[in-house]
């Protein structure tokens, strides 16, 4: 008798579970652009609140390894303050560090940018006179072609100054357009203030977060489910942090590679170049990319050969990236296969665009794991080995 009642309480809970899920589903197909307009209401009034935690994420990575140093600080007086407040100084020298790399990397990086957009028009003029005089220098172009050349009236002048018209007129629309989101900057700075304020608020909390969870997954669910909930979390923590790291030490091999080569190759802005690539290479596939695009204006200003023979050079380095260094730090740092690596970073690029490509690697890894787990468990039950 007593199976019969255990069997119809899971029939019964597998029915309100359909029932709920059928619900839903026809709440979403009918009903989907008022569902997506409430989840992004809800997305952002949470805004703040998520991305401190993913600030906290990315802080518990160094605020974890200067703990754990700190912890084991000997002495009675210095040592003890020291070790009890290891966690509150932890995160003093995190943050401290992480601002320190950001204001070098700019202190480094702006100026040199700004310096060539400021010699830009004395640039493009001196270049333009350049061109009309290697023009009419030219003396290996037949007659026929001059007089063809003057029979549809080419007038250099004038194609010149409408090109540098569009140019600036260019510049212009985007400088207004840039201080035209100058609000919706000003609202992000005051969003990632209070994410950063809530992220410091979890790292210097989560001991007790931490424990207020298991209490809370222990008193809803069975020991069973609660374990592997947090097996998953576990996992899915460790794997993240491990990206993050090998995401770091791939961008910094990726920096040195190019300051090796720009000074083999004698290319302007070595150092300059080298930290932007390696920095906006955090950002997988395509940020640096977009290093690329700003070290080719740097370089065009002073040497344009020297700017296509830097595009040569990096299609080349960036193929030894993506093929080889790329899969080998950062997937051997998460315990995935390079296949696997590359299958991650297409997907979620399509998807979901940068945010994509950097989420969607940890995730394949959580759950090429997981999914391995379970089928040498399968395996083993059926005492089967398959090399």
């Amino acid at each position: 008798m007593d199976e019969v009642e255990e069997l119809e309480k899971k029939l019964t809970a597998k029915i309100a579970l359909l029932i709920i899920l059928a619900i839903f589903l026809y709440i979403g197909f009918n009903y989907w652009n008022s569902v997506m307009g409430v989840l992004k209401s809800v997305y952002n009034m949470l805004f703040p609140f998520i991305l401190g935690g993913c600030i906290a994420f990315v802080l518990n990575i160094p605020v974890t390894i200067l703990s754990n140093k700190l912890s084991k600080v000997k002495g009675k007086r210095i040592g003890a303050i020291i070790r009890k407040g290891s966690t509150a100084i932890s995160i003093v020298l995190s943050c401290f560090i992480i601002i320190g790399l950001l204001g070098l990397v700019s202190y480094i990086i702006i100026p040199n940018i700004i310096d060539t957009l400021m010699i830009l028009p004395k640039t493009f003029d001196d270049s333009t006179v350049a061109f009309k005089k290697w023009i009419d220098s030219n003396t290996w172009l037949s007659n026929k072609v001059i007089d063809m050349i003057n029979k549809i009236w080419v007038n250099w002048d004038s194609i010149f100054d409408n090109l540098k018209s569009t140019i600036f007129s260019g510049a212009s629309s985007m400088i207004t357009t840039t201080l035209g989101i100058a609000t919706s900057f000003a609202s992000a700075v005051v969003e990632f203030i209070l994410g950063f304020i809530f992220s410091i608020y979890i790292l210097s909390q989560k001991k007790k977060l931490g424990a207020q969870f298991k209490k809370i997954l222990y008193a809803f669910l069975s020991v069973e489910r609660a374990d592997s909930i947090l097996n998953v979390i576990s996992l899915t923590g460790q794997t993240f942090s491990n990206f993050i790291t090998g995401q770091c030490i791939e961008s910094m091999i990726l920096g040195v590679m190019f300051f090796i080569t720009m000074l083999i190759f004698n290319f302007p802005y070595a150092l300059v170049i080298s930290i932007l690539i390696a920095f906006a290479a955090i950002i997988p596939v395509l940020g640096s990319l977009i290093g690329c695009v700003i070290a080719v204006f740097l370089i065009v200003m002073v040497n344009p050969m020297k700017a296509g023979l830097f595009i040569i050079v990096f299609l080349i380095l960036k193929q030894i990236e993506d093929n080889l260094i790329y899969p080998k730090v950062v997937g051997n740092s998460i315990g995935l296969p390079s296949i696997w690596v590359l299958v991650a970073i297409t997907i979620g690029g399509k998807m979901f665009g940068i945010a994509g490509m950097i989420m969607f690697i940890p995730l394949f890894s959580v759950a090429y794991v997981l999914f391995r787990k379970e089928v040498y468990e399968r395996l083993a039950k059926k005492e089967l080995k398959i090399d």
